[in-house]
């Protein structure tokens, strides 16, 4: 697990029964990296929508999401969310599919990911490497 250095926006908390607020979500990412590159940001953004549509899709809603800024300019993204237990697999992006691409995206994007326990939630986080 990476080391967090710097807080550059906190915490996005989400009520369980709430439906993903992507639009809402996007715009806090947009202002809390305000000084990154473009090519940084939308990494980011994409991240996190794809992270945050996982964990309402597959791991019973979404809880809080978190960002923090590495020495280097990486960013680390935190999603956590209401599954107690569960395992990520990259799915097999094909053509015509439209399901299965989110974590294959999240890896492509990353420079390293991972899943790890906080209490009761599940911890997907993900470091975006700065552009």
């Amino acid at each position: 697990m990476d080391t967090e250095t710097r807080e550059p926006g906190g915490e996005f908390g989400f009520s369980p029964q709430e439906a993903p607020p992507l639009g809402r979500l996007r715009q806090w990412v947009r202002s809390r990296l305000a000084d990154a590159c473009p090519d940084l940001l939308g990494d980011v953004e994409l991240v996190i929508t794809e992270l945050v549509s996982n964990a309402y899709d597959h791991a019973g809603g979404l809880l809080a999401v978190r960002l923090s800024r590495r020495p280097d300019g990486a960013v680390r993204v935190e999603v956590d969310d209401a599954a107690a237990t569960g395992v990520l697999r990259l799915g097999a992006s094909t053509l015509g599919e439209a399901r299965g691409r989110g974590l294959v995206m999240v890896d492509n994007l990353s420079r390293t990911w991972g899943v790890w326990r906080r209490g009761d939630r599940k911890v997907v986080w993900a470091t975006v490497p700065a552009a």
